[in-house]
């Protein structure tokens, strides 16, 4: 029992920093709620990396690569803030969470990696579950929901970065590629913030405060993560933190308030059992 504590540490934290995520933005904007939120996860990291590990340097043939990752990492990021200010933390979450078809689709191509038939099945229900995540019925139409088009753009997103950051973790490790992305997305997006000239509102102490929280909510569940791959695998890890959707749906239900019509919660849960599906 005692080598899932870190994966469930993992599904906790996550689960969890969403909800400060949200309350970030009810008077920061998107970018404003990021650059603070990735400020402290770069020094959470620079501190995780001193105790933990020794700083391993980019080759040079990496760097634009890296460069080229974390700016597809920066911009998903930014369309998921923009998806959950416009929308519920458990719809956009619930969506976003589910690049791992673009991830599996970008694997294939690039890393020539094939799918087992449970996977088939696994990746059907997902793409189910997005729909009915995605769409909703007006006056006898199906239109996308408010929100949901930066929530498909995250899903993209995210789904190419985490296929594109492989040869990267392979390089540097796990903590260092870790620091040198999330320390590279913060640079990005403070850099997008200056010259889109977006107001930075560092007196807004309360909503600060959550994204400080956040911040290090998404450090302990990325080095639980981490740890968890090392002691169960990588598919056993993904298997149990599989389920963050539904710890986030359950505590925007009682912290935010946050009310989903049926069809939408039982696509959450299809939306699990096929992320679940997938790693078997």
């Amino acid at each position: 029992m005692f080598q899932f504590l870190y994966a469930l540490l993992s599904l906790v934290s996550w689960g969890t920093e969403s909800i400060f995520d949200k309350k970030s933005l009810e008077k920061l904007n998107p970018c404003n709620a990021l650059s603070v939120r990735y400020f402290f996860v770069a020094v959470w990291l620079i501190i995780t990396v001193i105790l933990f590990s020794q700083l391993k340097f980019p080759s040079q043939e990496l760097i634009p690569y890296l460069l080229f990752t974390d700016l597809i990492g920066a911009a998903s990021i930014i369309f998921f803030f923009k998806a959950i200010k416009e929308t519920s933390i458990s719809l956009g979450l619930a969506i976003a969470k589910n690049y791992f078809l673009v991830t599996i689709a970008t694997s294939i191509v690039l890393f020539n990696e094939t799918l087992s038939l449970i996977q088939i099945v696994a990746v059907l229900l997902i793409l189910c579950a997005v729909f009915l995540l995605s769409f909703e019925k007006k006056e006898k139409k199906l239109v996308l929901g408010k929100g949901t088009v930066f929530a498909l753009l995250t899903l993209f997103g995210w789904g190419a970065y985490f296929a594109l950051i492989k040869p990267i973790v392979l390089e540097l490790g796990a903590l260092n590629a870790s620091l040198y992305n999330e320390s590279i997305i913060f640079l990005m997006i403070l850099f997008y913030s200056i010259i889109t000239k977006k107001e930075l509102k560092l007196k807004e102490n309360k909503s600060n405060a959550f994204a400080f929280a956040a911040s290090i909510l998404l450090v302990i569940g990325s080095v639980s993560y981490n740890y968890s791959i090392i002691l169960i695998g990588a598919s056993l890890t993904a298997i149990a933190v599989a389920p963050t959707p539904i710890i986030t749906s359950v505590l925007a239900r009682f912290f935010l308030k946050e009310k989903l019509s049926r069809i939408k919660y039982f696509a959450i849960i299809v939306s699990v059992i096929g992320l679940i599906l997938l790693f078997l």
